[in-house]
């Protein structure tokens, strides 16, 4: 799985609709409507190890990445199994200067709002990675062309 930030991931962008990415994953072995918000689903593909999120109400697209699938790769370099200080330092240091952090005593959470980025690390160890369309305001996704 190649990362494109702010982008997606290999042939599927931001933005696109359920059926066409249903297309090329197959279909999902679970589909989750988030009990916060009945506009937002996250489809899950147990082999793959990961999530997609689609709003309902944005004409049921494509908004957000969850990975735990260890074939996820950004610039040729893996990503889950890193160490987190070479994830943040040297693979996406060209990308991102500040990250947010948060400790929650059994992960930590490195967010980069920009790009809508967030590395879960467990023992100095990336182990989920996340990734969502950027914003370009509070009410309006930055759709990738």
């Amino acid at each position: 799985m190649d990362i494109k930030p702010g982008i997606g991931f290999d042939d599927i962008k931001f933005g696109m609709s359920r059926n066409k990415i249903l297309d090329i994953l197959g279909n999902p072995d679970r589909i989750v409507t988030d009990e916060n918000d009945e506009f937002e689903q996250r489809l899950e593909w147990y082999e793959l190890k990961i999530r997609l999120t689609f709003q309902l109400d944005e004409n049921d697209r494509f908004t957000y990445l969850t990975s735990k699938n260890e074939q996820t790769e950004y610039g040729g370099q893996k990503i889950i199994g890193l160490d987190i200080n070479e994830a943040k330092d040297k693979l996406f240091a060209e990308l991102i200067s500040d990250w947010e952090f948060e400790d929650y005593q059994l992960f930590e959470i490195h967010f980069n709002e920009k790009l809508w980025l967030t590395l879960r690390s467990e023992f100095e160890k990336v182990m989920e990675f996340e990734m969502g369309v950027p914003f370009k305001n509070e009410n309006e996704y930055e759709w990738p062309e």
